[in-house]
């Protein structure tokens, strides 16, 4: 090296000492060090910085924690950075498989000379895709809840959660139906059991049903699970239905609505 070449500190070769973790809360998770307690980047890869930062910030509130107590405080703090960096992980991993979708989708569209605006070409590769999805499952569940629109047409919707062999937890909107003038629970079984033939569903692997707490729902003769439970044969499967309707009458009735307030905030 010249005697006119500068020297710089940060390209020196210099080692993490894994002892400075517990002496000033410090970490190397990737390059540069990183300040456990306020998150700081520390630029200089030398023990002068590190404990120059740890001193003149926080060492009048951390040099109370000895021992075990300062191992399990610096364990903490590492184990929330560490959450928090792979939070930006998973998004960037889902932006880079939404544009591999998109890719992909505009292949298949040139593969078959559709264009871009062919919704129905779109949706039946996107129902393919979902079916294999779900085929991979080993067990599944079915949530489904019945609304109407802004037109007053009632609206069937159905999601499904399942898991594969890997222990892989696939959890999709599965459909929208529209209903006809009834919502009987004849009705609505046979909508659902549409849905089952359509995505090749196989009844033995249901494992869960849920519902919301409407009559047509829930009536033990004529209600949509009664219906359901009768089309597919009696599975070993937990059946749930939502609650909050019938409390929230009973806490109008009773006085009850801060409570209620609070319950519904809990949930959502």
């Amino acid at each position: 090296m010249s005697a006119t070449e500068k020297r710089k500190v940060d390209v020196e070769g210099k080692v993490f000492n894994k002892d400075w973790s517990s002496k000033y809360f410090v970490v190397e998770p990737n390059k540069g060090v990183i300040c456990v307690i306020c998150q700081a980047t520390i630029a200089v890869l030398k023990e002068y910085n590190i404990k120059r930062h740890y001193t003149s910030i926080h060492s009048a509130s951390y040099d109370t924690l000895l021992a075990q107590y300062r191992l399990d405080k610096l364990e903490q703090m590492t184990a929330a950075i560490k959450k928090q960096q792979g939070m930006f992980t998973s998004y960037k991993k889902e932006s880079e498989l939404v544009t591999k979708l998109g890719f992909k989708v505009c292949e298949l569209l040139a593969e078959k000379e559709k264009p871009l605006s062919d919704g129905e070409f779109l949706s039946d590769n996107i129902d393919e895709t979902l079916k294999e999805r779900i085929q991979r499952c080993t067990s599944y569940s079915l949530a489904i809840d019945k609304s109407t629109d802004v037109n007053d047409t009632a609206k069937l919707v159905v999601f499904i959660r399942g898991i594969t062999d890997n222990f892989e937890i696939i959890e999709e909107f599965l459909d929208m139906a529209s209903m006809s003038s009834r919502t009987t629970g004849q009705d609505i079984c046979d909508q659902v059991m549409k849905l089952m033939d359509k995505f090749e569903l196989d009844p033995s692997r249901l494992a869960g049903l849920t519902t919301d707490g409407a009559p047509s729902m829930i009536k033990k003769i004529n209600g949509f699970t009664k219906k359901f439970l009768d089309a597919i044969g009696p599975p070993e499967l937990v059946v749930n239905h939502c609650i909050i309707h019938q409390d929230n009458l009973c806490t109008k009735i009773l006085g009850f609505t801060d409570v209620m307030k609070s319950v519904v905030k809990f949930v959502n």
